[in-house]
Protein backbone atom coordinates (compact mmCIF):
# COMPACT_ATOMS: atom_id res chain seq x y z
CA UNK A 1 0.00 0.00 0.00
CA UNK A 2 2.85 2.33 0.92
CA UNK A 3 4.54 1.52 -2.42
CA UNK A 4 1.41 2.53 -4.35
CA UNK A 5 1.13 5.82 -2.47
CA UNK A 6 4.80 6.54 -3.14
CA UNK A 7 4.30 5.86 -6.87
CA UNK A 8 1.39 8.35 -7.08
CA UNK A 9 3.46 10.98 -5.29
CA UNK A 10 6.34 10.45 -7.73
CA UNK A 11 4.05 10.85 -10.78
CA UNK A 12 2.52 14.02 -9.35
CA UNK A 13 5.93 15.56 -8.72
CA UNK A 14 7.09 14.61 -12.25
CA UNK A 15 4.00 16.19 -13.84
CA UNK A 16 4.54 19.36 -11.87
CA UNK A 17 8.17 19.54 -13.01
CA UNK A 18 7.18 18.91 -16.71
CA UNK A 19 4.45 21.56 -16.67
CA UNK A 20 6.85 23.96 -15.06
CA UNK A 21 9.50 23.32 -17.71
CA UNK A 22 6.97 23.68 -20.54
CA UNK A 23 5.67 26.97 -19.14
CA UNK A 24 9.24 28.19 -18.78
CA UNK A 25 9.98 27.23 -22.41
CA UNK A 26 6.86 29.03 -23.66
CA UNK A 27 7.81 32.08 -21.62
CA UNK A 28 11.29 31.99 -23.13
CA UNK A 29 9.82 31.85 -26.68
CA UNK A 30 7.51 34.72 -25.85
CA UNK A 31 10.42 36.76 -24.54
CA UNK A 32 12.88 36.00 -27.35
CA UNK A 33 10.36 35.58 -30.19
CA UNK A 34 9.85 32.98 -32.90
CA UNK A 35 13.00 32.14 -34.82
CA UNK A 36 12.81 33.30 -38.44
CA UNK A 37 15.13 33.89 -41.40
CA UNK A 38 14.80 36.87 -43.69
CA UNK A 39 15.41 37.24 -47.43
CA UNK A 40 16.10 40.37 -49.45
CA UNK A 41 13.52 41.85 -51.79
CA UNK A 42 15.24 42.10 -55.18
CA UNK A 43 14.17 44.82 -57.61
CA UNK A 44 14.12 43.89 -61.29
CA UNK A 45 12.70 44.86 -64.69
CA UNK A 46 11.02 41.89 -66.35
CA UNK A 47 8.87 41.14 -69.38
CA UNK A 48 5.76 40.06 -67.51
CA UNK A 49 3.63 37.80 -69.78
CA UNK A 50 -0.05 38.54 -70.37
CA UNK A 51 -2.45 35.60 -70.58
CA UNK A 52 -5.68 35.71 -72.54
CA UNK A 53 -7.85 33.58 -74.81
CA UNK A 54 -9.59 34.10 -78.11
CA UNK A 55 -11.22 32.63 -81.20
CA UNK A 56 -9.36 31.48 -84.30
CA UNK A 57 -10.40 32.97 -87.64
CA UNK A 58 -9.09 33.15 -91.18
CA UNK A 59 -7.03 36.26 -91.80
CA UNK A 60 -9.54 37.44 -94.38
CA UNK A 61 -13.06 36.15 -93.84
CA UNK A 62 -15.61 37.42 -96.35
CA UNK A 63 -19.37 36.90 -96.46
CA UNK A 64 -20.34 36.49 -100.12
CA UNK A 65 -23.77 37.49 -101.43
CA UNK A 66 -25.62 38.33 -104.65
CA UNK A 67 -26.03 41.97 -105.65
CA UNK A 68 -29.59 41.30 -106.81
CA UNK A 69 -32.43 39.11 -105.62
CA UNK A 70 -33.87 36.12 -107.41
CA UNK A 71 -34.07 32.33 -107.54
CA UNK A 72 -30.83 30.50 -106.78
CA UNK A 73 -29.93 28.39 -109.80
CA UNK A 74 -27.08 26.52 -108.16
CA UNK A 75 -24.53 26.56 -105.34
CA UNK A 76 -21.48 24.68 -106.53
CA UNK A 77 -19.41 24.33 -103.34
CA UNK A 78 -19.70 22.79 -99.87
CA UNK A 79 -18.29 23.92 -96.49
CA UNK A 80 -14.62 23.01 -96.11
CA UNK A 81 -14.02 22.82 -99.85
CA UNK A 82 -10.88 24.43 -101.28
CA UNK A 83 -11.44 26.84 -104.18
CA UNK A 84 -9.25 28.68 -106.67
CA UNK A 85 -9.27 32.39 -107.36
CA UNK A 86 -12.04 33.26 -109.85
CA UNK A 87 -13.84 29.92 -109.47
CA UNK A 88 -17.63 30.07 -109.90
CA UNK A 89 -19.25 29.37 -106.51
CA UNK A 90 -22.97 30.15 -106.95
CA UNK A 91 -25.36 31.59 -109.52
CA UNK A 92 -28.87 32.99 -109.76
CA UNK A 93 -31.35 32.05 -112.48
CA UNK A 94 -30.51 34.71 -115.09
CA UNK A 95 -33.74 34.57 -117.09
CA UNK A 96 -35.24 37.72 -115.58
CA UNK A 97 -31.92 39.50 -114.98
CA UNK A 98 -30.66 38.97 -118.54
CA UNK A 99 -34.03 40.06 -119.90
CA UNK A 100 -33.70 43.36 -118.03
CA UNK A 101 -30.23 43.86 -119.52
CA UNK A 102 -31.60 43.19 -123.01
CA UNK A 103 -34.45 45.61 -122.32
CA UNK A 104 -31.95 48.29 -121.28
CA UNK A 105 -29.87 47.65 -124.39
CA UNK A 106 -32.96 48.00 -126.61
CA UNK A 107 -33.80 51.28 -124.89
CA UNK A 108 -30.26 52.50 -125.56
CA UNK A 109 -30.51 51.57 -129.24
CA UNK A 110 -33.74 53.57 -129.57
CA UNK A 111 -32.25 56.55 -127.76
CA UNK A 112 -29.26 56.50 -130.11
CA UNK A 113 -31.57 56.49 -133.18
CA UNK A 114 -33.58 59.34 -131.70
CA UNK A 115 -30.38 61.29 -131.20
CA UNK A 116 -29.35 60.85 -134.83
CA UNK A 117 -32.76 62.13 -136.02
CA UNK A 118 -32.86 65.06 -133.61
CA UNK A 119 -29.38 66.16 -134.66
CA UNK A 120 -30.48 66.24 -138.28
CA UNK A 121 -33.67 68.14 -137.49
CA UNK A 122 -31.81 70.58 -135.27
CA UNK A 123 -29.28 71.30 -137.99
CA UNK A 124 -32.19 72.02 -140.33
CA UNK A 125 -33.62 74.33 -137.64
CA UNK A 126 -36.81 72.27 -137.43
CA UNK A 127 -36.60 71.60 -133.64
CA UNK A 128 -35.47 73.75 -130.77
CA UNK A 129 -32.32 73.39 -128.64
CA UNK A 130 -34.49 72.32 -125.70
CA UNK A 131 -35.92 69.41 -127.69
CA UNK A 132 -32.42 68.30 -128.67
CA UNK A 133 -31.27 68.51 -125.03
CA UNK A 134 -34.22 66.39 -123.91
CA UNK A 135 -33.29 63.64 -126.39
CA UNK A 136 -29.66 63.85 -125.22
CA UNK A 137 -30.82 63.39 -121.63
CA UNK A 138 -32.88 60.33 -122.62
CA UNK A 139 -29.78 58.91 -124.32
CA UNK A 140 -27.66 59.42 -121.17
CA UNK A 141 -30.32 57.70 -119.04
CA UNK A 142 -30.45 54.77 -121.47
CA UNK A 143 -26.67 54.37 -121.22
CA UNK A 144 -26.86 54.38 -117.41
CA UNK A 145 -29.64 51.77 -117.47
CA UNK A 146 -27.46 49.47 -119.58
CA UNK A 147 -24.55 49.94 -117.16
CA UNK A 148 -26.79 49.10 -114.17
CA UNK A 149 -28.35 46.07 -115.84
CA UNK A 150 -24.95 44.73 -116.96
CA UNK A 151 -23.50 45.24 -113.48
CA UNK A 152 -26.43 43.42 -111.82
CA UNK A 153 -26.14 40.54 -114.28
CA UNK A 154 -22.41 40.23 -113.57
CA UNK A 155 -23.01 40.15 -109.80
CA UNK A 156 -25.75 37.58 -110.08
CA UNK A 157 -22.92 35.06 -109.99
CA UNK A 158 -20.48 34.64 -107.10
CA UNK A 159 -16.80 33.98 -107.81
CA UNK A 160 -14.00 33.22 -105.36
CA UNK A 161 -12.15 36.49 -104.66
CA UNK A 162 -8.95 34.58 -103.92
CA UNK A 163 -7.62 31.09 -103.35
CA UNK A 164 -9.00 29.75 -100.09
CA UNK A 165 -11.64 27.62 -98.45
CA UNK A 166 -15.43 27.77 -98.02
CA UNK A 167 -16.11 28.22 -94.31
CA UNK A 168 -19.90 28.05 -94.30
CA UNK A 169 -22.93 27.82 -96.61
CA UNK A 170 -26.17 29.65 -95.78
CA UNK A 171 -28.55 28.79 -98.67
CA UNK A 172 -29.63 26.01 -101.02
CA UNK A 173 -30.52 25.60 -104.67
CA UNK A 174 -33.97 26.92 -105.81
CA UNK A 175 -34.32 29.21 -102.78
CA UNK A 176 -35.63 32.74 -103.38
CA UNK A 177 -33.07 35.19 -102.04
CA UNK A 178 -32.99 38.94 -101.54
CA UNK A 179 -30.17 41.35 -102.44
CA UNK A 180 -27.21 41.16 -100.04
CA UNK A 181 -28.43 38.06 -98.17
CA UNK A 182 -25.38 35.96 -97.12
CA UNK A 183 -24.80 32.92 -99.30
CA UNK A 184 -21.29 31.72 -98.38
CA UNK A 185 -18.54 32.50 -95.87
CA UNK A 186 -15.11 32.48 -97.46
CA UNK A 187 -11.61 32.32 -95.90
CA UNK A 188 -8.80 33.65 -98.06
CA UNK A 189 -6.29 30.85 -97.38
CA UNK A 190 -5.71 27.77 -95.22
CA UNK A 191 -2.46 29.01 -93.73
CA UNK A 192 -3.22 32.65 -92.86
CA UNK A 193 -5.01 32.43 -89.52
CA UNK A 194 -5.35 34.92 -86.71
CA UNK A 195 -6.48 34.63 -83.11
CA UNK A 196 -8.84 37.41 -82.03
CA UNK A 197 -8.54 38.05 -78.29
CA UNK A 198 -9.28 40.77 -75.76
CA UNK A 199 -7.02 42.40 -73.17
CA UNK A 200 -7.69 44.90 -70.38
CA UNK A 201 -6.79 48.59 -70.47
CA UNK A 202 -3.83 48.13 -68.11
CA UNK A 203 -2.43 45.41 -70.39
CA UNK A 204 -3.05 47.01 -73.79
CA UNK A 205 -0.70 49.92 -72.97
CA UNK A 206 2.12 47.39 -72.50
CA UNK A 207 1.70 45.87 -75.96
CA UNK A 208 3.20 46.82 -79.31
CA UNK A 209 2.79 45.51 -82.84
CA UNK A 210 5.18 42.64 -83.41
CA UNK A 211 5.30 41.48 -79.78
CA UNK A 212 5.74 37.67 -79.74
CA UNK A 213 3.15 35.25 -78.37
CA UNK A 214 2.50 31.55 -78.00
CA UNK A 215 -0.88 29.84 -78.45
CA UNK A 216 -2.27 26.49 -77.29
CA UNK A 217 -5.36 24.77 -78.73
CA UNK A 218 -7.28 21.95 -77.04
CA UNK A 219 -7.39 20.21 -80.42
CA UNK A 220 -3.58 19.85 -80.34
CA UNK A 221 -2.58 19.05 -76.73
CA UNK A 222 0.98 20.09 -75.92
CA UNK A 223 1.65 21.69 -79.33
CA UNK A 224 2.76 25.30 -79.17
CA UNK A 225 1.94 27.68 -82.04
CA UNK A 226 4.13 30.76 -82.39
CA UNK A 227 2.46 34.06 -83.22
CA UNK A 228 2.95 37.82 -83.12
CA UNK A 229 0.65 40.76 -82.52
CA UNK A 230 -0.50 42.09 -85.88
CA UNK A 231 -3.26 44.48 -84.81
CA UNK A 232 -4.26 46.40 -81.66
CA UNK A 233 -7.63 48.14 -81.38
CA UNK A 234 -7.59 51.88 -80.69
CA UNK A 235 -10.87 51.74 -78.76
CA UNK A 236 -12.52 49.36 -76.31
CA UNK A 237 -15.15 46.91 -77.49
CA UNK A 238 -18.63 48.12 -76.38
CA UNK A 239 -20.10 45.90 -73.70
CA UNK A 240 -16.98 43.99 -72.70
CA UNK A 241 -14.72 47.00 -72.19
CA UNK A 242 -11.71 45.05 -73.46
CA UNK A 243 -9.41 45.96 -76.34
CA UNK A 244 -9.35 43.50 -79.22
CA UNK A 245 -5.99 42.36 -80.55
CA UNK A 246 -5.14 40.05 -83.43
CA UNK A 247 -2.35 37.48 -83.26
CA UNK A 248 -0.92 36.38 -86.60
CA UNK A 249 -0.08 32.67 -86.34
CA UNK A 250 3.14 31.46 -87.95
CA UNK A 251 2.17 28.78 -90.55
CA UNK A 252 3.15 25.25 -89.52
CA UNK A 253 1.25 23.18 -92.10
CA UNK A 254 -1.13 22.05 -89.35
CA UNK A 255 -4.80 21.97 -90.39
CA UNK A 256 -6.67 24.65 -88.47
CA UNK A 257 -10.37 25.55 -88.43
CA UNK A 258 -12.13 28.82 -87.80
CA UNK A 259 -13.79 28.79 -84.40
CA UNK A 260 -11.01 27.00 -82.46
CA UNK A 261 -10.56 28.44 -78.97
CA UNK A 262 -6.93 29.30 -78.23
CA UNK A 263 -5.11 30.18 -75.01
CA UNK A 264 -2.46 32.81 -75.66
CA UNK A 265 0.51 34.07 -73.69
CA UNK A 266 1.79 37.45 -74.86
CA UNK A 267 5.36 38.62 -74.18
CA UNK A 268 5.44 42.46 -74.16
CA UNK A 269 8.65 44.16 -75.27
CA UNK A 270 8.08 46.76 -72.57
CA UNK A 271 9.69 45.68 -69.29
CA UNK A 272 7.88 46.27 -66.00
CA UNK A 273 9.50 47.17 -62.66
CA UNK A 274 8.71 44.48 -60.08
CA UNK A 275 9.97 43.21 -56.73
CA UNK A 276 11.14 39.60 -56.71
CA UNK A 277 11.04 37.24 -53.70
CA UNK A 278 11.36 33.46 -53.27
CA UNK A 279 8.15 31.45 -53.55
CA UNK A 280 8.56 30.29 -49.93
CA UNK A 281 8.15 33.85 -48.65
CA UNK A 282 4.63 34.12 -50.09
CA UNK A 283 1.73 33.02 -47.86
CA UNK A 284 -1.96 32.33 -48.51
CA UNK A 285 -1.66 32.91 -52.25
CA UNK A 286 -5.01 32.90 -54.08
CA UNK A 287 -4.95 33.90 -57.73
CA UNK A 288 -3.05 37.19 -57.95
CA UNK A 289 -3.21 37.92 -54.21
CA UNK A 290 -1.10 36.81 -51.27
CA UNK A 291 0.62 37.86 -48.04
CA UNK A 292 4.17 38.22 -46.76
CA UNK A 293 5.55 39.05 -43.31
CA UNK A 294 7.78 42.07 -42.82
CA UNK A 295 9.52 42.84 -39.53
CA UNK A 296 9.83 46.27 -37.91
CA UNK A 297 12.64 47.65 -35.73
CA UNK A 298 11.07 46.11 -32.60
CA UNK A 299 11.14 42.64 -34.18
CA UNK A 300 7.36 42.59 -34.59
CA UNK A 301 6.06 40.71 -37.66
CA UNK A 302 3.41 42.43 -39.76
CA UNK A 303 1.23 40.56 -42.22
CA UNK A 304 1.35 42.52 -45.51
CA UNK A 305 -0.90 42.15 -48.56
CA UNK A 306 0.84 41.89 -51.94
CA UNK A 307 -0.31 41.60 -55.53
CA UNK A 308 1.38 38.88 -57.56
CA UNK A 309 2.46 39.84 -61.08
CA UNK A 310 3.88 36.52 -62.20
CA UNK A 311 5.40 33.28 -60.86
CA UNK A 312 8.91 32.65 -62.20
CA UNK A 313 9.87 29.06 -61.38
CA UNK A 314 11.00 29.31 -57.71
CA UNK A 315 10.52 33.07 -57.50
CA UNK A 316 7.53 35.40 -57.43
CA UNK A 317 7.34 38.79 -59.10
CA UNK A 318 5.35 41.17 -56.88
CA UNK A 319 3.60 44.02 -58.65
CA UNK A 320 2.31 45.91 -55.59
CA UNK A 321 2.77 45.84 -51.82
CA UNK A 322 6.56 45.83 -51.33
CA UNK A 323 7.39 49.37 -52.45
CA UNK A 324 9.20 50.34 -49.20
CA UNK A 325 10.11 46.85 -47.97
CA UNK A 326 13.73 45.68 -48.08
CA UNK A 327 13.40 42.22 -46.48
CA UNK A 328 10.63 39.70 -45.78
CA UNK A 329 10.37 36.54 -43.66
CA UNK A 330 11.19 33.28 -45.42
CA UNK A 331 11.90 30.46 -42.94
CA UNK A 332 9.44 30.33 -40.04
CA UNK A 333 6.67 32.38 -41.61
CA UNK A 334 4.22 29.47 -41.25
CA UNK A 335 4.30 29.94 -37.46
CA UNK A 336 3.63 33.68 -37.51
CA UNK A 337 0.52 35.74 -37.05
CA UNK A 338 0.12 39.48 -37.41
CA UNK A 339 1.95 41.05 -34.42
CA UNK A 340 4.13 38.04 -33.52
CA UNK A 341 7.44 38.75 -31.81
CA UNK A 342 10.31 37.23 -33.81
CA UNK A 343 13.99 36.58 -33.42
CA UNK A 344 15.92 36.97 -36.65
CA UNK A 345 18.50 34.29 -37.31
CA UNK A 346 21.14 35.23 -39.83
Amino acid sequence: MKKIISLFLLLAVSSTIYIGCESQAQETVQQKGINVKMVNVEQSHLQIPIKTSGVLAAKEEIVLAFKTGGVIKNILVEPGQKVKKGQLLAQLDLAEISARREQAESGLAKAQRDMVRIDKLYNEKVVTLEQKQNVQTALDIAKSNVTIATFNEKHSSIYAPDAGRILARFAEKNELTSPGKPMLAFGSTDEAFILKAGVSDKDVIRLKLGDPATILFDAFPGKIFDAKISQIAAAATPGSGTFEIELQIVPTGQRLYSGFIGKAELIPQIKEAVDVIPVGALMEAIGKSGYVFKVDAQNIAHKTYVKVAYILNDQVAIGQGLEDVKRVVHDGNAYLTDGSLVQIIE
